[in-house]
């Protein structure tokens, strides 16, 4: 336990602590994030009271690494490459979350169920927007969205994947 403490203060003593009154820990925390961007969707994923499976399904497909069919192909796989869901277009995340008819649809129930509008964006930048927008804030609206968010994207991905 005491090398660990030592260990720590030798890391400790690497980053310059510009004000000892304000906690070290924020300050090493800054100082580590240096450069790097922030994740706007972060209020799609915090304080969501959705089920772990539906949240990890979303953060997977939020950072773009859900294995959708056009990103098979480019390693190489030999997969029929139109959408299962709608069997109209190339599958694809923007294809898959926004595009898609059978998904389109599926948003349109949900939010005339929660009184809102449905978005007219047709990229994945529009949509992140409007999802973003929507799940701001600590209104029970912007929580039930989040938690409805999670739990459609998980749906989606898993009937995509029967």
């Amino acid at each position: 336990m005491i090398r660990k403490i030592l260990e720590a203060r030798t890391v400790i003593s690497q980053f310059p602590i510009i004000n000892p009154e304000k906690s070290v820990i924020k300050q090493l925390y800054n100082n580590m994030l240096q450069g790097k961007p922030k994740v706007h969707w972060k209020c799609l994923m915090y304080m969501n009271a959705a089920r772990p499976k539906s949240k990890f399904t979303t953060w997977v497909q939020l950072h773009g690494k859900l294995l959708t069919i056009d990103r098979l192909s480019k390693w190489g796989l030999d997969v029929e490459k139109t959408c299962c869901l709608c069997q109209l277009q190339e599958e694809s995340r923007e294809h898959l979350f926004v595009q898609c008819t059978y998904v389109r649809r599926l948003w349109v129930r949900i939010l005339r169920w929660m009184n809102k509008q449905m978005y007219n964006g047709t990229t994945w930048e529009q949509h992140l927007q409007w999802t973003i927008s929507n799940a701001k804030g600590k209104s029970k609206e912007a929580q039930l969205f989040k938690v409805m968010y999670a739990e459609i994207t998980y749906g989606i991905w898993n009937e995509r994947n029967q």
